[in-house]
């Protein structure tokens, strides 16, 4: 455990003076204000502007994730050609779960910031809030959870084969999640990761707005328990994957 926080002490030190820190405070940032100056003269219902906001959040970030693993992949790549993770004197699987906290820390915050500041600058900025903020606080929680998958997917791509197949697969996987919120995503995207996050907050919006779908219809518990089941075996898989990887070829 030592080793451990160590390493993630390190990884957190190596962002200083990079742009990762600053993309996640200015993308929700940006996204949250964008959003509340738009909202202040629309004429949509509050619940319909609290989905459509939830709903951009889960497909823009299959995009996003895909942006910050392959920005963590090429800074090793760069400063030194990955040594620094393959030749620590520590437990591969350590270098790699450090790696990943990291992702995951960042992330959780960012999409609490986008989600949390939105709330309250809906409920407190334009006072049009109805569902409290217990409901952002959760539907931050179903986004961060739900797009876990795609920080393990994207980072194994990232490693081994570079940021262009990484980011290709994030702008790809965001339109998926788009297309998937209409009628052509009923009873297919319990199985695209990409759609987890926009289509469980989604549900989550109908049912914390009063109006909650029956499970039959929304299918909300198989897609929950789809993405618990994958991810989990996508966290088993990477991890048995890095131990053997030796690194990428130079002109990969």
């Amino acid at each position: 455990m030592a080793s451990l926080l160590g390493l993630l002490r390190a990884d957190l030190l190596k962002t200083r003076r990079t742009p990762f820190l600053l993309l996640h405070l200015l993308a929700p940032l940006l996204a949250a204000a964008v959003f509340l100056a738009y909202y202040s003269y629309s004429p949509w219902s509050a619940a319909d502007k609290v989905q459509a906001y939830l709903q951009v959040l889960g497909c823009a970030l299959p995009t996003l994730i895909a942006l910050v693993c392959s920005m963590t992949a090429e800074q090793e790549a760069l400063a030194g050609h990955f040594q620094g993770m393959l030749a620590l004197p520590v437990q591969r699987v350590k270098v790699y779960t450090s790696k990943l906290l990291l992702l995951l820390i960042y992330g959780l915050g960012a999409v609490l910031l986008a989600v949390v500041l939105f709330g309250i600058g809906f409920r407190d900025v334009l006072g049009e809030d109805g569902l409290g903020m217990a409901f952002y606080w959760s539907g931050a929680g179903i986004l961060f959870g739900s797009n876990v998958f795609l920080y393990l997917l994207h980072s194994f791509v990232s490693l081994r084969f570079g940021r262009g197949p990484s980011i290709g697969i994030g702008i790809v996987g965001s339109l998926i999640a788009a297309l998937l919120l209409t009628g052509l995503g009923e009873g297919i995207w319990v199985y695209m990761p990409f759609a987890w996050g926009a289509r469980l907050i989604s549900i989550w919006t109908v049912h914390a707005a009063g109006t909650p779908l029956p499970l039959a219809v929304s299918r909300a518990d198989t897609g929950i328990l789809v993405c618990i089941l994958a991810t989990l075996a996508a966290a088993i898989l990477s991890c048995l994957w890095f131990r053997r990887w030796e690194g990428r070829s130079a002109d990969a």
